[in-house]
């Protein structure tokens, strides 16, 4: 799937290898992928990068701070919460709580860009 106007996605992930699966996906649904800098802590990533959506995954510690959602909304980023270690269920329900979407690997490729596509879109 691809896009006309392609919109800049920031991915946080506790693990490396998650951060490039997840960059490779964002590319591969025909968005841009963004990764913070190495010394680079989220909120000033966001402020920087200033993304139309931000890929969160829910085991990274600022999942669990207030601080990465208020500097997502500061800048009108939707916010995306993923999981590659819980169920569908234990993400859906931490979303929940903050009113966010959510999805968890493995997912194939059809599924994560229209998961992409309708967090854009809200």
């Amino acid at each position: 799937m691809s896009y006309t106007n392609p919109s800049t996605i920031l991915v946080i992930a506790k693990e490396p290898l998650i951060q490039t699966l997840m960059c490779s996906l964002v590319d591969l649904s025909g968005h841009k992928a963004t990764q913070p800098r190495s010394d680079e802590c989220v909120p000033a990533a966001i402020a920087r990068v200033r993304p139309d959506l931000l890929l969160l995954d829910c085991e990274h510690d600022c999942a669990c701070e207030q601080e990465a959602y208020d500097a997502a909304a500061t800048i009108g980023a939707e916010v995306l919460l993923f999981t590659p270690a819980r169920t569908n269920a234990e993400v859906a329900d931490f979303a929940r709580g903050r009113g966010l979407r959510s999805m968890a690997l493995p997912i194939r490729l059809h599924e994560f860009s229209e998961t992409l596509h309708t967090s854009l879109r809200a």
